[in-house]
């Protein structure tokens, strides 16, 4: 929301002939909040940013001993799903914040108390804070405050939680962007199954864009994440490459930081063949093209003398001997210099932050993504990729030393949870999901998956808090009236979004009946047919029988 208000602001000073003007302030509700926080005091205190503050709740669940924390997977689970019940309460329900507020909880919910206790008492003992926390230190002073605020307009709020609405409350005047009219023309359309469905939004979208090549499409659905090849491929198809998504897609599955970190795994272990496989047919292993032929010629060799192994250390690849024929002398030499520099470190423990300044030593030791220049989009790519090092450097805030293998381990899990997308092109369609579609408006909206057990979504209540607690403060997902509720404000705002707005659902689902929306029925009516000029063309006859 707060991208698009920007571009918009900017498009409109443009079309005015201006050539310069004013930035505008607009922030979304995070960086709101630590830039106010930050004007208004000038405290010691570290602000830990995601990745300390889960090490800190990793470190109290495995203080705890428990079966369930023994593993180290399970224990950055549990210390996840701790961070996420702290942002609740501190959303949500702040007055269990106290210690003496939650003396009857029970089970789970007791021994996250204690482990909320532990936090709080790490952060006062570290002159630490949690982003969490800082609405509930800035309501007082801005309280205490007499300069007098310019107004705030909110723009894509679906819901204001009540930690919000408490500090809008303490900054003074506020108040909520005016919606649009209601689209003039609503349909619901019925598709045979999910794939008949997305066809038929996507020749949709094609045949708005030949009728207007400047409108500016939003397609909506739930599921862009678990369904993004599918979608690519259904609007590559007809409408070519004029589409893009709103939301990115996690740091490993992006090539240039998948290279990069199974290249700093090799160094000191093994990789599965069809990692190694990947890794040389990529090119960012190798410094020019012709390394990068060798290096997939070797791999050829390889399986053509029948080789083949399921795990490849770096020494038993450069020890084949016809891998050490076609291998380039260069790149043989400089992997092993690389991998000899991360062994004179490796001897012993090392702080986060001195093995997160040695892995550009390395990558630049290999000239990792030297064989040709970077694409705008691969370049961004390395930028979030140095970001997501930095975040694992920034665990040496408590100065806790850690092995290599270690600091990898958090780096993939940086890698997981970071989400990356390129610049926007400002293609004419955009696909987003229903959260992420706040504040975008368009010439046309077409809403995917609009059955009854996808919308309103659904979902469970938090397994560390206990369900009354979560009832009474109105937490997501704690009663079915409550999915209703932000499902029917969404639909709203989606159907003041354009002038024209389809929504549609699969009658047939994962090979079980789907029935409509009760929601979108209520709204725009039972569903129909989808038209005929919507339907997909026969796929043409094999060309191979």
């Amino acid at each position: 929301a707060a991208r698009a208000l920007a571009a918009g602001f900017h498009h409109a000073r443009r079309a005015e002939g201006l050539a310069a003007w004013p930035t505008p302030n607009i922030l979304n509700w995070k960086s709101f909040v630590r830039a106010t926080w930050e004007q208004r005091t000038a405290d010691a205190r570290l602000l830990l940013n995601p990745a300390q503050e889960q090490a800190l709740w990793v470190e109290i669940a495995g203080a705890d001993r428990s079966l369930a924390t023994l593993l180290e997977g399970p224990r950055h689970r549990l210390a996840a799903l701790a961070m996420e019940a702290h942002e609740l309460l501190c959303s949500y329900a702040p007055q269990f914040l106290r210690t003496n507020a939650r003396g009857g909880w029970e089970q789970d919910a007791a021994a996250f108390s204690g482990w909320l206790a532990a936090f709080d008492e790490a952060c006062r003992a570290g002159s630490l804070i949690s982003p969490s926390r800082l609405p509930h230190e800035l309501i007082p002073l801005l309280f205490a405050e007499t300069a007098k605020r310019p107004p705030l307009l909110l723009a894509g709020f679906d819901r204001i939680l009540p930690v919000q609405r408490s500090l809008f409350d303490a900054w003074g005047d506020w108040r909520e962007a005016a919606q649009g009219e209601p689209a003039a023309v609503v349909h619901f359309h019925a598709a045979a199954d999910a794939q008949a469905e997305l066809a038929a939004c996507a020749i949709w979208c094609g045949r708005q864009l030949t009728a207007n090549p400047s409108a500016r499409l939003l397609v909506v659905t739930h599921a862009a994440s678990a369904r993004r090849g599918e979608i690519e491929r259904a609007f590559q198809r007809h409408t070519g490459p004029a589409f893009e998504f709103s939301l990115g897609v996690p740091l490993s599955q992006v090539a240039l930081a998948r290279a990069a970190h199974l290249l700093l795994r090799w160094l000191d272990g093994s990789l599965a063949e069809q990692e190694l496989d990947w890794l040389l047919s990529t090119g960012h292993a190798a410094a020019s093209a012709q390394e990068s032929a060798a290096l997939q010629a070797t791999m050829r060799a390889l399986r053509r003398f029948s080789l083949e192994r399921t795990h490849w250390t770096l020494a038993a690849f450069l020890g084949e001997r016809c891998a050490a024929e076609l291998l380039p002398a260069s790149w043989a030499e400089r992997i092993s210099a690389a991998q000899r520099l991360l062994a004179g470190f490796a001897r012993r423990a090392q702080s986060p932050l001195e093995w997160a300044e040695l892995i550009p030593r390395l990558l630049d030791e290999l000239h990792f993504a030297g064989a040709r220049p970077l694409t705008s989009a691969e370049f961004q790519a390395l930028r979030r990729w140095h970001q997501a090092v930095e975040s694992c450097g920034s665990l040496g805030f408590d100065g806790r030393r850690i092995s290599w293998k270690d600091l990898l381990s958090q780096l993939d899990r940086a890698l997981d949870e970071t989400l990356f997308a390129p610049k926007s092109r400002d293609e004419p369609i955009q696909i987003a999901g229903p959260a992420e579609s706040a504040g975008l408006t368009a010439d046309a909206v077409w809403f995917l998956g609009a059955d009854e057990d996808a919308w309103p979504a659904n979902g469970a209540t938090h397994p560390l808090l206990p369900v009354e607690v979560q009832r009474e403060a109105g937490m997501p997902h704690a009663t079915p009236q409550l999915d209703w509720d932000l499902a029917a404000a969404i639909t709203r705002r989606i159907l003041t979004a354009a002038p024209e707005v389809h929504f549609s659902f699969a009658r047939q689902n994962d090979a079980a009946e789907a029935r409509p929306s009760r929601l979108i029925a209520q709204l725009a009516g039972p569903p129909q047919p989808l038209p005929p000029e919507l339907a997909a063309p026969a796929a043409p006859p094999p060309l191979t029988v």
